[in-house]
């Protein structure tokens, strides 16, 4: 039995995943980092709107 073929699949096998896992990971943060920028902007925009009517 060749061991290398073994060896290989669990190598990369750990590598993609943890790439994907990497991916997944900053997916998320940016879109919590975008709704909190969102709902600050939102807040600020609200109490313009307040201050000049």
């Amino acid at each position: 039995m060749n061991f290398g073929w073994i060896e290989l699949v669990f190598f990369y096998g750990v590598a993609i995943g943890f790439g994907v896992w990497q991916v997944m990971r900053t997916d998320r943060e940016l879109k919590r980092t975008r709704a909190e920028r969102e709902a600050r902007e939102a807040r600020e925009a609200a109490e313009r709107e307040k201050d000049a009517g």
